[in-house]
């Protein structure tokens, strides 16, 4: 047992030792005493050690709203949540072995550092070393942004799939008949999308989309101009109801006042933290009823 704990002691590559190679903000400061003094109160000072410490990756809900239903079919938005988590994946294996290396790095630099004699190749050294200590925070960082976010599409696949069979979920991508079948949905589906947007922001099928839909067999053609239609003629239904109830409210908020403009970002903040669930957007000079 003796042993195990010393081997892993003297293993420079052991993750438990990282702490050891962080490089602190109140080791730049005190670097930079000599070169151009900054004095910072404890706060700031643990706000940017917070900062050089915390990962901003992406938040599960853009990943699951932005980035797997970007797509307009289930199979393609599943096909989408797999190929992040392999993209992911592949970072993590990357990140793990430059982790790896960057402590090995040090070790080799500070054997090197300690067996030389000139003083200016020594400090040269030194200079290197503390260069790998903030890169090892850097891999630090990225390995915990790649772990949450495979989490979070771990998450997403296991609940459109509904289910812990493996082959399930696999063969849906390896059959290639179901490939087929479902690129065949996928395209009517997504051509008759851009399509519906264009009849909703302009009145009529864009160049493009219309050149795009023109490729496809009469009847996918069909299908995509029938569910155009359907979407964008829904659609704007619910937006003239949703217009309507905004007038009668506006009206209301803007009862006995001069003409004004609105705070925007006072508008849609209001209505973000406080409105979202019933859908109410209400002035803030008067009473919540």
């Amino acid at each position: 047992m003796m042993k195990q704990e010393t081997s892993k002691e003297k293993n420079p590559l052991s993750t438990e030792s990282a702490s050891d190679f962080r490089h602190t903000i109140d080791q730049t400061l005190d670097q930079l005493e000599n070169i151009s003094p900054w004095e910072l109160d404890n706060f700031d000072k643990a706000l940017m050690q917070w900062t050089d410490q915390v990962p901003f990756g992406q938040s599960e809900f853009q990943n699951r709203y932005y980035v797997v239903q970007s797509h307009v079919t289930p199979w393609r938005q599943m096909r989408q949540a797999i190929m992040e988590l392999q993209a992911r994946t592949n970072s993590l294996q990357k990140v793990t072995i430059q982790y790896r290396r960057n402590l090995n790095d040090i070790a080799r630099l500070e054997a090197e550092r300690d067996a030389e004699e000139n003083e200016f190749e020594r400090y040269d050294i030194e200079c290197q070393i503390e260069i790998c200590k903030l890169d090892t925070q850097v891999w630090l960082n990225k390995l915990r942004q790649c772990k949450e976010e495979i989490e979070q599409f771990l998450r997403i696949i296991k609940e459109r799939s509904g289910t812990d069979d493996i082959e399930a979920i696999t063969k849906q991508f390896d059959d290639p008949n179901i490939v087929e079948e479902e690129e065949h949905k996928y395209w009517i589906a997504r051509m008759a999308k851009q399509s519906a947007i264009d009849l909703l922001t302009t009145g009529r099928i864009q160049a493009g989309n219309l050149e795009s839909m023109l490729q496809m067999n009469p009847e996918d053609q069909a299908a995509v101009t029938d569910l155009a239609l359907t979407y964008s003629t829904a659609l704007n239904h619910c937006i003239g109801k949703f217009k309507a109830n905004a007038e009668e409210k506006v009206e209301g908020m803007l009862e006995g006042r001069p003409p004004e403009m609105f705070d925007t970002a006072g508008v849609f903040t209001d209505y973000v933290e406080n409105n979202v669930a019933d859908r109410r957007l209400q002035s803030a000079d008067k009473p919540k009823t």
